[in-house]
């Protein structure tokens, strides 16, 4: 008994990425790497551009990638994951050991 391959769709249907879910993946990746220099170089105050600007132009092109048909959304989803994944660390790290730690025992 011998199992037929199906070769009529082979090589045809090539899923192509969306610009805006590739673009979503890029500014994602900006902003990830601004926040570990801003870490790295121990800066007092932290840009804002980096910490909250960046990552929500990438939620927002990461969603508009989402709704686009018959396209893959990779790229989509991983700029969405990265953007939540900053303003989730940005909220943890400064938000809640601003209200945590008491500089005036």
């Amino acid at each position: 008994m011998e199992l037929e391959m199906n070769k009529k769709n082979k090589g045809k249907h090539r899923k192509l990425p969306t610009i805006s879910g590739f673009l979503s993946f890029l500014v994602a990746l900006i902003a990830l790497a601004g926040v570990n220099i801003a870490l790295l170089m121990d800066f007092d105050d932290f840009p804002q551009m980096v910490l909250i600007n960046l990552p929500v132009v990438g939620l927002v092109l990461g969603l508009l990638g989402l709704i686009t048909s018959k396209r893959s959304r990779l790229y989509a989803a991983w700029g969405i994951g990265i953007s939540l994944f900053i303003l989730l660390f940005t909220f943890l790290m400064i938000g809640l050991s601003w209200v945590g730690i008491n500089p005036k025992p």
